[in-house]
């Protein structure tokens, strides 16, 4: 019998073992699936060293959902999805080739700002800046292994955030 031609194209089986509590969770989205309340938001980040982020993230309250190759990985918080990947060498049409970096980012509510910007300051993280009051909240920025950043915010009494019956 010939090999089949298309084998060179086909990518391998890569077996994924989700983490333990990965039924119920998803059980509860599919519960909660359309609920203004509860829809979720993903993020995607290019990074250097997968296993760096995904420890930093984790650091940070990030639980691992699925990580099928050594160049993915989809981590959950609360609502959160937050898709980490080695860039590709696919270049975009204007020329540019994605990566790491930048001003977008996420925003993480906290408790105890200073507490955890002091622990991840000791753990190696680097801050773009330190904990400052802005409007309704106090924020630090911190950089991801790749240089992403990640807002870290302490509410104040001034905090505001829509409830779901509310429109703009």
């Amino acid at each position: 019998m010939t090999a089949d031609p298309l084998d060179a194209l086909r990518l391998p089986v890569v077996p994924v073992e989700p983490r333990p509590t990965f039924a119920a969770d998803l059980l509860h989205r599919i519960q909660h699936a359309g609920s203004p309340a509860r829809d979720s938001a993903t993020v995607r980040y290019f990074v250097d060293d997968l296993d760096a982020a995904v420890d930093f993230y984790r650091q940070l309250g990030f639980d691992v959902e699925l990580r099928p190759s050594p160049v993915f990985a989809m981590l959950y918080r609360g609502d959160l999805r937050l898709l980490l990947s080695i860039p590709s060498s696919h270049t975009l049409a204007d020329g540019t080739v994605p990566g790491p970096g930048g001003w977008n980012r996420i925003s993480l509510r906290v408790e105890h700002l200073d507490h955890i910007v002091g622990t991840l300051r000791a753990g190696g993280v680097r801050l773009r800046s330190s904990p400052s009051t802005g409007v309704g909240v106090r924020l630090a920025l911190i950089e991801d292994p790749a240089g992403n950043l990640v807002e870290l915010f302490e509410p104040l009494a001034a905090y505001h955030e829509r409830t779901g019956g509310e429109t703009p």
